[in-house]
């Protein structure tokens, strides 16, 4: 299980999201210092209209250094860091911790139609 959260507490819907890792479909970078790590929601269903929507958590980084995100993403996904929950927390902006020294911030979007959280 992976565990993402912004900045807002995480006691509220859109405020933290937790998704095993087999629901992970990819990591793409959309500028030098972000990039978005797209899933399968458990709530979206496959072949419905909101199936058109993306799930996905914009991560801020140092500029630059997605490839290193990923390698740590890649890795917690794979069992590199010991755990004995098997729950590994990537971004947890609430207490600043992060998987990679290099990640400074998460920003989610559930059932968004835009690739930007942003807007």
């Amino acid at each position: 299980m992976l565990y993402f959260a912004e900045a807002n507490g995480a006691d509220a819907e859109a405020d933290a999201v937790v998704v095993p890792a087999e629901n992970i479909l990819g990591i793409h970078p959309t500028a030098a210092t972000t990039c978005n790590v797209y899933y399968k929601h458990t709530k979206v269903v496959e072949g419905t209209d909101a199936d058109a929507t993306f799930n996905y958590v914009e991560l801020t980084y140092t500029s630059g250094k997605f490839k290193e995100v990923c390698e740590a993403i890649a890795g917690a996904m794979n069992g590199a860091p010991a755990t004995n929950s098997g729950f590994v927390v990537v971004a947890d902006g609430d207490n600043s911790k992060f998987i990679s020294p290099h990640i400074s911030a998460a920003l989610l979007a559930i059932g968004d139609s835009n690739v930007n959280p942003d807007d």
